[in-house]
């Protein structure tokens, strides 16, 4: 499926794991898409939530900055944005990134998410979830 990533940085998410190390921690990544609901807008939400497995300390050498979408319908671009929102909590082991900013896909549609890291060396690292479903807007 490599036809359909076209990103502009130095390693395609493509091929990237779902768990990596940094230093003597792995960190791991769950997401979540939604369709966001609005009248205003026609967009996704975007949750990514990244962890270590063991529920200790995340390490702090790292950050998070862009996500992709790369659709299992081929006829979509692949898309790159950045987070609108951050919380992190280092002693707990989880970062969440949310993004508010994704095009609007269709319910049900598979989805490759990843997420472009820079370590303190400005070493680039990529955590990918394959094929999450598009899920309906949640009513709040």
């Amino acid at each position: 499926m490599l036809a359909g990533c076209t990103v502009t940085k130095t390693i395609c998410p493509c091929e990237a794991p779902e768990i990596i190390r940094l230093g003597k921690k792995e960190i791991e990544i769950n997401a979540q898409i939604s369709l966001i609901d609005t009248t205003a807008s026609s967009k996704m939400k975007v949750i990514i939530w990244l962890t270590t497995p063991d529920h200790t300390t995340l390490p702090t050498n790292f950050e998070a900055d862009y996500y992709y979408l790369r659709s299992s319908n081929l006829v979509r671009d692949a898309f790159e944005g950045k987070f609108t929102r951050k919380n992190t909590d280092f002693d707990k082991g989880i970062m969440e990134l949310e993004a508010t900013n994704a095009p609007h896909w269709e319910k049900g549609e598979l989805v490759d998410i990843a997420v472009h890291l820079v370590d303190s060396h400005g070493k680039i690292h990529f955590l990918k979830k394959d094929a999450l479903p598009v899920q309906s807007a949640n009513r709040e």
